[in-house]
């Protein structure tokens, strides 16, 4: 099969192919992206811009919001998709939270409520992911939890059970 290529766009971007059956994609003579016969597509452009936190346990038993876990990341100025998780358990019969994601000091994203099932050290689960869409420069991003009724522990066994939030610029 012979596929002939020849578009040379008005902003300074071509594909070039050879007879390897390489396609490249190039601005001002630069390979910015090759795809190659077998389908691999491959970019030179960018790469990947990610940061996650290490856990630790946390204590919430306040109505001011509290960081659960943070990270700082640097971009380009494309959307940053966050990813939070974690486990709490609450000191006391009905104890609930609310939770949600911030750029700073900045709101962003749904707030949460997370509530146990009416026992007392009864440990469960949340997660939450935004789509934010920040100009370029570095951030840092944090779940944050205030209390609605008690005391909560996040990450109780102080290992890897404690909140996570991971940063990662969509390409």
């Amino acid at each position: 099969m012979t596929v002939k290529i020849n578009a040379d766009t008005s902003d300074g971007l071509k594909f070039v192919s050879d007879t390897s059956g390489v396609i490249d994609l190039q601005s001002n003579g630069t390979t910015k992206a090759s795809l190659s016969t077998g389908g691999v597509f491959t970019t030179t452009g960018q790469s990947q811009v990610e940061a996650v936190n290490t856990p630790a346990q946390v204590t919430v038993n306040s109505a001011t919001a509290t960081s659960l876990a943070s990270v700082s990341i640097t971009t380009t100025g494309k959307p940053v998709m966050l990813t939070a998780c974690g486990e709490s358990n609450p000191g006391q019969t009905g104890g609930w939270f609310y939770y949600r994601l911030y750029r700073g000091s900045t709101e962003i994203g749904a707030r949460h409520k997370a509530e146990n099932g009416g026992v007392s050290s009864q440990n469960y689960v949340f997660a939450i992911t935004h789509i934010d869409t920040p100009a370029a420069g570095t951030y840092t991003y944090s779940i944050q939890a205030y209390q609605g009724s008690g005391t909560h522990v996040f990450g109780e066994d102080g290992d890897v059970e404690g909140a996570v939030i991971t940063a990662h610029e969509i390409l």
